[in-house]
């Protein structure tokens, strides 16, 4: 947890410094229009997931020897047919405006950096935690000083963009190296022709998780892209690194608790975790709210300049919405470990739809606060969801 812990305070801060540079420097009309493609890449990175990560984690927490192989091929074939998603929705763009090149850069980053993340299940599977921290270092580092260097040089997105590439695949690189040196002292952790059994079935549903979850995320900016103006979709990006750094915190425990939770048999030590977990983290959400709705309005001044006033809304009530998403982060993979993955991807599938319907009215009524007040509202649901299914399956949270 401390290596986690570090690891993940060093590279979400500089990614925020960075996004703080960018937001200064390009303004939030350019912020905007990076933004929104920044959100597609990152969608498409996501995405690329598809329930692979978790299982992979689950599938080596269990066994280090187990066979990743398979996986690892499909998980680059998924990683192909993303980058073809972006490529169209690039071609979508005005070919005058700055998104379309935007949008196929971020692309190709942030789809680098869903591999590298798969990499990253392996060491943590194989109890290698120090590699996971200096790959994703070198990444958050490298990305942090090249676009800091072509945003100061005035190459304005398009330099920034470049950047994350060059950043995310030297952290790829390093991460195949890592890994292909690990799974040679291991000859059967890498193996394999066929996917583990009851793969397809068990992953299905995580991955239905896996592309309701960041389309959860960045619903918002997309349709604020779509049916607003750039200045709101800038407004919206600032509340979102705000946010992102919050979720620094449930990360780090998920990454603690969650193999400790798949590796236990006992019913009274997987309750006492899930609670302890959920009551932590609901705490820590409530301190957050506070805080954000105490001194909101200066700290986005002082970070973002005065220009993101309209930032300072969003930002209280998303962060009220953290209050029941931060336990979230960590609970809702304990569903998938007892076994409870279609109704984890059901609530998952009619949030989505519902803040999509919501924002509908919202947002040519009310802008990005109206988007944020609907995602609070549904976040609520979703939660007391996960809470009642979990609840339900507690006489089974034994079963190994």
């Amino acid at each position: 947890m401390a290596l986690k812990t570090a690891s993940d305070l060093v590279s979400r801060g500089v990614r925020m410094l960075l996004a703080v540079v960018a937001a200064r420097q390009l303004g939030p009309a350019g912020f905007g229009d990076y933004s929104y493609a920044f959100a597609v890449g990152f969608l498409l990175g996501e995405l690329a997931d598809l329930g692979l990560h978790l299982f992979i984690a689950r599938e080596v927490a269990r066994d280090p020897g187990a066979p990743i192989g398979p996986l690892v091929r499909l998980k680059l074939a998924v990683t192909l047919a993303a980058g073809g998603v972006g490529l169209g929705v690039g071609l979508l763009a005005d070919a005058a405006s700055p998104r379309r090149a935007l949008v196929w850069l971020l692309t190709a980053a942030w789809l680098m950096a869903s591999f590298v993340e798969m990499l990253n299940q392996v060491f943590r599977g194989h109890q290698r935690m120090e590699r996971e921290v200096l790959v994703a270092l070198t990444m958050a580092i490298a990305s942090f000083g090249l676009g800091t260097a072509a945003l100061l040089s005035g190459l304005g997105a398009l330099g920034l963009a470049w950047a994350l590439v060059a950043g995310h695949l030297l952290a790829l690189a390093l991460a195949v190296a890592l890994a292909a040196q690990l799974l040679e002292r291991r000859p059967g952790s890498g193996g394999g022709a066929m996917l583990p059994r009851g793969f397809l079935r068990e992953a299905a549903p995580l991955a239905v998780v896996m592309l309701a979850s960041p389309t959860y995320f960045q619903i918002d900016l997309l349709m604020l892209g779509w049916m607003s103006t750039p200045g709101a979709v800038g407004d919206m990006s600032a509340v979102q690194r705000v946010i992102g750094g919050a979720m620094v915190l449930p990360g780090v425990v998920r990454a603690a608790v969650f193999p400790a939770f798949v590796a236990s048999r006992s019913a009274s030590v997987r309750r006492r975790l899930a609670a302890s977990t959920f009551l932590g983290l609901m705490a820590a959400g409530v301190l957050l709210s506070a805080a954000v709705w105490w001194l909101g309005a200066p700290l986005v001044r002082l970070v973002f300049g005065a220009e993101y006033a309209g930032a300072v809304l969003p930002l209280q009530l998303l962060t009220t919405a953290l209050v029941w998403m931060l336990p979230e982060f960590a609970i809702g993979p304990m569903l998938f470990a007892t076994g409870q993955q279609r109704p984890y991807a059901a609530l998952w599938v009619a949030s989505v739809l519902l803040i999509a319907a919501g924002n509908l009215w919202a947002i040519p009524a009310h802008g990005a606060a109206g988007a944020a007040l609907v995602k609070l509202v549904v976040t609520f649901g979703l939660v007391a969801g996960e809470v009642i299914v979990l609840w339900r399956a507690r006489d089974r949270l034994g079963a190994p």
